[in-house]
């Protein structure tokens, strides 16, 4: 579901500034998503190698931390647990993001100028992607998925289309996410996760309603903002967690998922104003100061 709603808002982003303005700043976007997730990513780093060295329960997660801290700080955390898991592992979503980042504005808006064009490319990339069948190729096709849906929209008839296939009761979409997990107890199947999250995001954008009042609730908004910090922390949370409390019983598994998120949430929120957010806005002097040295 994350790289489908980050794939379609990349792509609606860029096709409104080129709407606008006739081109994308290609600098300006990777900029912005630079200060927007590596200083927080860093700082997740140096948590996480914090805690591994301090807290003693954890020395084997240390090891196993130091001999992938390579591919952590060279931004390809997707490849660093080849030879199996460890306590940062969920990071392989950061190195996704960038690498997507980094291509698909590059490809898809810069080289590639036809609509159409961009359309059909997109969707052969995701064919092939599909093919291939590896976890990160997945992945990739997720946020292509995403920005096909940007695509579709954009166009009258594919609008149409697409408010004529969600114009149904809440209850669908919910059936569908429900044979989801149903069926991934079963089998994974990666391609079905990302055409029911493209449908299921389609629908809260053409179908807003009591969707859109749900996501605009302000305890949901307060942890979207903060969703990136809660993220890169949380496995840490859960880990501390099953030190504490244990793994193999149910009240051990509840009692873990309270302390994650006693945990988490404050950290995600100390994370957010002393390293989120500072980023950002300094992203953004450092592009008004670019602008006015351009002016000059």
């Amino acid at each position: 579901m994350f790289f489908v709603i980050s794939g379609y808002l990349v792509t609606m982003l860029l096709m409104r500034e080129e709407k606008s303005s006739g081109r994308v700043a290609f600098g300006t976007f990777l900029i912005k998503r630079f200060f927007r997730i590596v200083p927080s990513y860093w700082m997740a780093i140096f948590i996480y190698w914090l805690a591994c060295f301090a807290i003693e329960p954890l020395p084997g997660d240390y090891q196993r931390f130091m001999e992938r801290l390579p591919y952590y700080l060279a931004f390809v955390p997707e490849y660093a647990d080849a030879k199996g898991f460890s306590i940062f592992t969920h990071s392989w979503t950061v190195g996704i993001e960038l690498k997507f980042y980094m291509l698909f504005p590059l490809v898809g808006f810069l080289i590639i100028k036809d609509k159409n064009w961009r359309f059909a490319t997109t969707s052969i990339a995701g064919i092939l992607l599909i093919w291939e069948g590896s976890f990160p190729a997945q992945s990739y096709c997720a946020l292509l998925f995403g920005a096909m849906l940007a695509f579709l929209l954009e166009r009258p008839r594919g609008y149409a289309w697409a408010a004529m296939l969600t114009q149904v009761p809440v209850v669908v979409p919910l059936a569908m996410i429900a044979a989801l997990f149903a069926m991934l107890h079963y089998v994974e199947q990666f391609t079905v996760v990302s055409v029911v999250a493209t449908y299921v995001v389609a629908y809260a954008i053409l179908q807003q309603g009591a969707v859109l009042r749900t996501l605009t609730w302000k305890p949901l908004v307060y942890l979207g903002q903060r969703s990136y910090g809660a993220y890169l922390l949380h496995f840490l949370g859960i880990r501390i967690g099953y030190l504490a409390f244990g793994s193999d019983t149910v009240t051990s598994g509840i009692l873990t998922t309270c302390f994650c998120l006693a945990v988490t949430i404050p950290a995600a929120e100390l994370m957010y104003r002393a390293i989120e957010r500072p980023g950002i806005e300094y992203g953004r002097r450092l592009l008004d100061k670019k602008e006015v040295s351009a002016a000059r």
